[in-house]
């Protein structure tokens, strides 16, 4: 028979390794009813908010010393030193008339500016016939007139007429001028009395730089010259088609009736046209025959 300890001895690894698979069992279980702290989702980067409003100025009794202006954004920042003291959307130049980039200075200020190259164009009867006139570019009607556009709070920063000026912002964000920068007419008399002569001015974002610029005016220039050009010879043609279609053949009744030459008029010369400046024939001189003198009295006789 075997004794109790050597049966005990031979089943002690089991036990043994039945006592720690019941450990770690109840190790996981434990494990698994605890609580695990989630961690935090990472922060979603929100877009920057967009100014509301056209404009905010908080320049008051301060004057601006430096303009950056942005016509990717479309927006000018003001500042005084290192402070900005306001911000306002702008209009600068669509693609085709493209407002030049780079660092600039304001050359010269004025309140009460109207433009010499466009406005609108008007027929002999006062009906507007061009919204977007151009003097050297665009014909006027016959008897028309051209009425230039205002261009208030005007600061130049070019020599060929880029500046700021009031205008109006269609769609604020979008390109909308023919090349200057257009401000909200609420701030901009603000801006143009805080803005001395010579306060830099910096414009960045997508568009050419100043030389190539002027390099694109010029070939404009040239394009526009031509156009104007033709439309002068078009009007020229037309007019005379016009004259040759209402004037009569020599002769015909419906033509003016000849009148009759004034008495004493010389004939005239075949060939030959009169001077319209020459002064009238005058008459020939009547000459009337001569008056028989009187006889001579007699002598009375002598005493």
């Amino acid at each position: 028979m075997v004794s109790l300890t050597s049966h005990y001895m031979r089943l002690y690894p089991l036990l043994r390794h039945v006592a720690r698979a019941s450990l770690v069992t109840t190790a996981l279980w434990l494990s698994a009813c605890k609580s695990t702290p989630e961690t935090p989702p990472e922060p979603v980067p929100q877009p920057p908010a967009k100014p509301v409003g056209l404009f905010e100025w908080k320049g008051e009794g301060k004057s601006v010393t430096s303009i950056r202006i942005n016509v990717d954004e479309q927006m000018a920042y003001l500042f005084n030193g290192e402070e900005q003291i306001g911000w306002t959307y702008v209009a600068t130049g669509i693609p085709s008339f493209p407002t030049p980039t780079g660092e600039f200075k304001v050359m010269e200020k004025v309140s009460n500016k109207v433009s010499n190259l466009y406005g609108k164009g008007y027929d002999a009867n006062g009906k507007l016939v061009n919204s977007d006139f151009k003097q050297g570019r665009d014909l006027l009607p016959s008897g028309g007139r051209f009425e230039p556009a205002k261009m208030p709070y005007f600061m130049r920063l070019t020599g060929d007429g880029v500046g700021m000026h009031i205008g109006p912002i269609p769609r604020p964000g979008k390109r909308a001028s023919h090349g200057c920068i257009r401000l909200p007419s609420k701030v901009a008399g603000n801006i143009f009395k805080a803005t001395a002569i010579g306060t830099p001015v910096k414009i960045t974002g997508s568009g050419p730089d100043y030389q190539t610029y002027l390099k694109q005016s010029a070939e404009k220039s040239k394009a526009n010259a031509a156009k104007y050009a033709n439309a002068r010879k078009k009007a020229a043609d037309a007019s005379a088609a016009a004259e040759a279609a209402t004037a009569l053949p020599p002769g015909d009744p419906n033509g003016p009736v000849p009148t009759a030459p004034a008495p004493g008029t010389p004939p005239a010369v075949p060939g030959s046209t009169p001077a319209p400046d020459a002064p009238p024939a005058a008459p020939p001189e009547e000459i009337k025959p001569a008056v028989p003198a009187a006889p001579a009295p007699a002598p009375a006789p002598g005493n």
